[in-house]
């Protein structure tokens, strides 16, 4: 596991090899992995985490395959994705799909057209899912709390929902 994401950034030279390796830099024009830990060699880190933009790198690796210097870009966003979440600060769709995954144990609803076309393709039924031990791990890990909105757990959240059901 590479280091802090501190300790990592003082080896950028700001060569931008990341950023040329980046597919959501490509496609979004927006994304740039040098600006953001050029922004944090400034001391912006606050202004980092803060920005949606850091939602936006894949983890694909691309920018760790190429990196001259071992920075691990993608490591030092996905540290900066948890201090953001932390601190309240992620996307709503990422809440809606941890409570998915508390709720029935997988991030897309399985539906009748599904099935239909996992049997049409010869695929097997989807096998169960022990969504007590996916929240169990959940709130062990403390993603329960980490997501929780208005002060108000996953669990808390979804017995909330069965209630007005």
């Amino acid at each position: 596991m590479p280091e802090d994401y501190e300790v990592l950034i003082k080896r950028c030279y700001q060569c931008g090899t990341c950023t040329g390796a980046c597919p959501s830099a490509k496609i979004t024009g927006t994304f740039n992995p040098r600006k953001l830990i050029a922004y944090m060699l400034l001391g912006s880190t606050e202004r980092v985490v803060s920005d949606d933009v850091i939602w936006l790198c894949t983890a694909c690796h691309a920018c760790v395959e190429r990196c001259p210097e071992l920075v691990y870009p993608a490591e030092v966003l996905f540290q900066l994705k948890n201090v953001a979440t932390s601190n309240g600060k992620f996307p709503a769709g990422l809440k809606e799909e941890a409570m998915q995954i508390f709720t029935t144990g997988t991030t897309v609803a399985l539906s009748s057209p599904i099935e239909r076309r996992r049997k049409k393709l010869g695929l097997p039924e989807f096998p169960e899912v022990n969504v007590d031990e996916i929240q169990k791990i959940m709130e062990l890990t403390g993603i329960d709390k980490k997501l929780e909105f208005n002060g108000t757990t996953l669990k808390e959240q979804k017995d909330e929902e069965e209630e007005k059901q």
